[in-house]
């Protein structure tokens, strides 16, 4: 059957030099509550939760000197014949198909520019359900942006992979992409803005008030890499990186 959830963003991970202090930083600041799974010789996973519901996932970093980063990852009907396409577009596989037995399959690959995402499909007894319609509530990812250092080669290898279609808002003087599937507009692109930035994902939480979520942060230890702007008729968002050097967004709609 095919996957409901294909070409659309499923899941976050975090790769973290410091589990104790990362899971006390977003227990924090969200209010999740963490569970600690052992994985056998794939060593111990924690699951990041909002109530009961699965909100994220973290890891220890498997390279000594790879900085801390959050992973995200894109639903696939078939794992291995997308680790296939990615080589053949131009990408390369870090992490090559995987299966974690009756819960997913999933790889991690690098775009043709650098940056790294997932793919994943599920295969426990819920793999099959239709993905939430809903607007993400505080302390749930909402969106997932490319900082990439060419815009055309990346949109082109997305909507080959993925099947996104994507476009540029009217008179918008920052270019800004938005990448759309099913005709939803489901994630953003961008020009990267910082030198000696390398092409990556970014993803955004949801939060009901950026300014007083983001000072917070800063009193867990957290440091702000762009400070809190409007984007009109959009919202507001900061740029955090929380105390062991992962990148993040918060974000509050202008529509809630």
């Amino acid at each position: 059957m095919a996957n409901p959830m294909q070409g659309r963003f499923t899941w976050h991970e975090l790769m973290t030099t410091d589990m104790k202090a990362a899971v006390k930083f977003y227990t924090s600041l969200f209010g999740w509550t963490s569970e600690e799974m052992d994985m056998g010789p794939g060593g111990k996973y924690t699951l990041l939760k909002q109530g009961d519901k699965q909100v994220a996932g973290a890891m220890a970093a498997q390279q000594p000197g790879v900085p801390s980063s959050w992973l995200t990852y894109v639903g696939v009907d078939d794992v291995d014949a997308a680790a296939k396409q990615i080589a053949e577009l131009g990408g390369k596989t870090l992490v090559p198909p995987t299966e974690v037995p009756n819960i997913v399959r999933f790889s991690v690959a690098q775009d043709p520019q650098g940056a790294v995402f997932g793919v994943l499909k599920g295969v426990g007894p819920s793999a099959n359900a239709p993905p939430p319609d809903d607007a993400p509530l505080p302390g749930n990812f909402c969106w997932d942006e490319l900082h990439t250092s060419d815009k055309q080669a990346a949109s082109k290898f997305y909507g080959k992979l993925f099947g996104w279609t994507g476009k540029v808002g009217d008179k918008d003087p920052m270019e800004y992409w938005h990448w759309m599937h099913s005709g939803k507009d489901i994630g953003g692109m961008m020009k990267l803005q910082m030198p000696n930035v390398p092409p990556h994902w970014l993803a955004y939480l949801a939060v009901a008030n950026v300014d007083t979520s983001a000072t917070r942060a800063r009193e867990l230890g957290a440091k702000v890499l762009v400070e809190a702007m409007e984007v009109p008729g959009t919202g507001r968002f900061v740029v955090l990186q929380d105390p062991t050097g992962a990148a993040f967004a918060l974000f509050k709609s202008a529509r809630m």
